[in-house]
């Protein structure tokens, strides 16, 4: 990021030079998300034995409830707070 010394005015070539400055790193920061969304949510090499596969199974089953839980419990402090209170 090349600003120009504290001018007054900009030229176009200035402005078209921090234009293309930007849209470089633009792109460059969609490619890091792009990568690292694709390692977050690639699919999951298949298991090598029953154990594994069991062990895998479980630890789904156990995220899911864990989230379950954890927006039973968000959702009646929320309701808490918008319900009148009562004397």
């Amino acid at each position: 990021m090349t600003m120009p010394a504290l001018k007054e005015k900009f030229t176009i070539e200035d402005i078209t030079l921090l234009k293309e400055e930007k849209k470089k790193e633009v792109d460059e920061q969609k490619e890091v998300i792009y990568d690292r969304f694709h390692a977050i949510f690639a699919p999951l090499e298949p298991a090598n034995s029953k154990a594994e596969s069991l062990m895998r199974t479980f630890n789904t089953g156990m995220a899911v409830y864990d989230g379950v839980m954890l927006g039973m419990k968000a959702f009646k402090r929320f309701k808490s707070y918008f319900r009148k209170k009562r004397k």
